[in-house]
């Protein structure tokens, strides 16, 4: 009797460990696809084409927010300019717009900008060993004072180029070209992260730094590769806000870091766990996205959104750190 009961628990065991590994690995998208039923079953508005094309469109944005935070995280530092950073680039757009200047020099501006930012907080932080709170958290301020200054104390709507509006209100196939275009650019990073041995080396160095460099790595311009496309990722997404609102605000960006990082870090529980990745990130931008819009529909006041956001965020962190201590003893 003892010899089947131990035979029974060795014949489950392996069912049992592949259902733990299932809801380790897809829990945030078990808890989205639960969220979507919830909420379509209490509004009738929810599964509405309107409604996931005002959601998709709006996490857009969010999203380069998002995939910018993602490459600092996976060699082990924090940009904390990412908000203040898309903030001056929409208004930089926006400025030179209403200066006259058509897309072909708006445009480029902007990449470069967004592109130069990102270079300039990586080549801080490695070069004088500051740490990236620090480092990105001054170049963030700094950019502050430039929205102001550009701004001039007003919003800027005027003279924005048709070929940046298109780019935030025509649509493609049912979909807006920005969700095309944030779809795409999720898949050249995954290329990028899971297939080249660019993405191994960030990884190798967020892993180890020090195990990185003896195996001959330059972890330094790694690390400030990583900077820079956080900047690169975040210049596209202000073309798309310039091009969805049509104008810039001093105070738009800054609110953005917070959903930004909390899709990064829940997206450690997703695909890989333990890992920062793109799907995982995709799926926890949807899962913050619905949940609240659905809030939102069944008539949650607006201060909801950054209480939702926090514990979102509280909830994904400390989840990051057990997948990571579970992997270490692994």
């Amino acid at each position: 009797m003892p010899n089947s009961a131990a035979t029974a628990v060795k014949q489950a065991s392996p069912l049992a460990s592949f259902t733990r590994g299932i809801l380790t690995r897809y829990a945030t998208l078990l808890l989205l696809l639960v969220l979507i039923v919830v909420f379509a079953s209490l509004s009738s508005q929810f599964l509405t084409a309107r409604n996931i094309q005002n959601i998709l469109v709006v996490q857009t944005v969010v999203s380069c927010v998002a995939f910018a935070a993602l490459f600092p995280l996976i060699v082990g530092e924090f940009d904390l300019s990412l908000g203040y950073l898309i903030g001056f680039v929409v208004m930089l757009g926006a400025y030179l717009g209403g200066a006259g200047f058509n897309a072909s020099v708006v445009v480029p501006a902007m990449v470069i900008a967004g592109t130069g930012v990102g270079f300039l907080s990586g080549l801080l932080t490695v070069t004088f060993k500051i740490s990236s709170f620090i480092s990105t958290l001054g170049i963030g301020i700094l950019l502050s004072g430039l929205t102001l200054a550009l701004s001039g104390g007003q919003v800027l709507f005027t003279g924005i180029p048709q070929f940046v509006l298109s780019i935030g209100q025509t649509s493609f196939i049912g979909l807006a070209v920005s969700v095309w275009f944030t779809l795409l650019i999720a898949l050249v990073l995954f290329y990028l992260l899971e297939q080249m041995p660019m993405g191994r080396k960030f990884y190798a160095v967020g892993g180890s730094e020090r195990v990185a460099f003896l195996a001959g790595i330059k972890t330094k311009w790694v690390k400030v590769l990583a900077f820079t496309f956080a900047g690169l990722i975040i210049s596209i997404g202000g073309l798309f806000e310039l091009g969805q609102s049509g104008a810039a605000s001093a105070g738009f960006g800054p609110d953005l870091l917070l959903p930004g990082y909390a899709a990064a870090f829940l997206g450690v529980t997703t695909y890989k766990p333990g890992y920062f990745n793109v799907p995982g990130t995709l799926v926890a931008i949807l899962l913050l996205a619905v949940g609240f819009n659905g809030l939102n529909l069944l008539g949650a006041p607006f201060w909801m959104q950054p209480i939702f956001n926090g514990l979102v965020l509280i909830i994904a962190v400390i989840t990051a750190r057990s997948e990571a201590r579970q992997l270490k003893r692994g």
